[in-house]
């Protein structure tokens, strides 16, 4: 009977619980997702154990516990980072922006994904071409591939219906336009605004929205190039709206003053999309960003990196990162948040052109990113966003002139980048 017992006993542990045994490889993932975002990525890392039983994913979702005071949660998360990578605590994969991607590789903190061209679980060169060829080139230093793209967005204008149509306003194409519409959009009521014809947040994006557009740059060379005629330009411009036109609201809360319908319009990136679709209580549209001499609009979103550490680590972290990115699931991911699909074969597919049809508006970010522009890869820009988003704030808020906070920041930038290369 003993005999029988044990028998037994050894066939359950053999057979029935294959999932985390001690050959198992347990690895860390750290993003800055939240709400619905997060739910889609946990369904993945989910789905990605439950088909690889060898490996544990540690889904961490690095979040700021308090967003004013310490900025958003992709800034929180790269502060986590380089805290985890003094202390030698770093997660085995996580995203990444391309500027953090450089500080990294300049730190020897990452490992390319190249690394694992000559495994069996090798992207080939066809997977490779797949990629949008602008994710794909963001991802690449010198010719090496340090970085897979995951999830990815490109800046639009989301838009009120119905507050346009009453206005008899068209969607506008240019930023002389939306300054037009966005004055006949004010609504005042016994000498208070009560609906502005636009809200935006105010940081460094909306300076490269005009800057791009008009064929400016943030840096050229080793030095601040936002601070010429037409970085001055673009910042005025934002001024000029909030506080001679007073039909702008800049504002941390601006999705949700859009979603509130006290904001006409609303700048911001595709990854909104998914949550515009569960808590939108009216009708929507979505536009391309007005243009200006030249058309160029902002991407967004970020990359996969592996970190260093031990070799069976990095292996089962590059074979979570080509799950993650894989035609099925960028698709997936795509139609759950907003996210653009990183691969063109997701585009072209039958789900996501199914989906395109039930929504025929989201495929306005597909068709900008081939005039899609990335913000700098200097290691540099992290400190170099802090300096325009401080100007940005402080001239659009009037303690200073465009030209004094400009200049205040041109100066910090430059000091910064003396003897950086690019």
């Amino acid at each position: 009977m003993i005999k029988k017992i044990v028998a037994f006993v050894l066939f359950f542990a053999f057979f029935c619980v294959p999932a985390f045994s001690a050959q198992s490889v347990t690895i860390e993932f750290w993003h800055a997702m939240r709400g619905e975002k997060k739910d889609a990525i946990t369904e993945l890392v989910n789905q990605f154990m439950k088909e690889n039983p060898d490996i544990i994913v540690k889904e961490i979702a690095v979040i700021s516990p308090d967003r004013r005071t310490n900025g958003n949660d992709y800034t929180f998360l790269y502060k986590k980072m380089i805290q985890a990578l003094a202390m030698q605590q770093q997660p085995d994969l996580a995203q990444v922006y391309e500027n953090w991607t450089t500080q990294f590789v300049e730190i020897n903190a990452i490992t390319p994904v190249s690394r694992f061209d000559n495994t069996k679980y090798a992207l080939s060169e066809s997977d490779k071409q797949d990629f949008f060829p602008i994710f794909r080139n963001a991802c690449s230093y010198n010719n090496v591939m340090w970085t897979i793209p995951f999830n990815k967005s490109i800046y639009v204008m989301f838009y009120n219906e119905e507050m346009l149509k009453s206005k008899g306003v068209k969607p506008p194409k240019t930023w002389s336009e939306l300054r037009e519409a966005a004055a006949k959009l004010t609504v005042r009521e016994n000498g208070q605004t009560t609906k502005y014809g636009l809200a935006f947040v105010p940081t460094v994006d909306v300076v490269g929205h005009l800057l791009y557009s008009n064929g400016g740059e943030f840096i050229s060379g080793n030095r601040a190039a936002f601070g010429d005629r037409i970085g001055l330009e673009a910042i005025d411009y934002w001024v000029n709206l909030v506080n001679n036109d007073k039909t702008a609201c800049p504002t941390f809360d601006a999705y949700k003053d859009f979603l509130s319908g006290k904001a006409a319009i609303y700048l911001d990136t595709t990854s909104r999309i998914g949550s515009l679709k569960s808590s939108c209580p009216f009708e929507y549209g979505i536009a391309v960003l007005p243009s200006g001499s030249s058309t160029l609009y902002q991407c967004a979103g970020t990359n996969l990196a592996i970190f260093s550490s031990s070799e069976e680590r990095k292996l089962a972290s590059w074979r979570l990162i080509k799950f993650l990115t894989n035609k099925e699931n960028t698709v997936k991911l795509s139609i759950a948040t907003g996210y653009l699909p990183v691969r063109q074969s997701a585009y072209k597919s039958n789900e996501y052109q199914t989906y395109l049809k039930e929504y025929p508006g989201y495929k306005v970010g597909i068709d900008a990113l081939k005039y899609g522009v990335t913000q700098p890869r200097i290691s540099a820009w992290e400190s170099i966003r802090g300096f325009i988003n401080d100007a940005v704030y402080s001239a659009v808020s009037n303690p200073e002139t465009s030209k004094e906070a400009l200049k205040r920041a041109v100066y910090s930038s430059d000091e910064l980048l003396k003897g950086v290369s690019n």
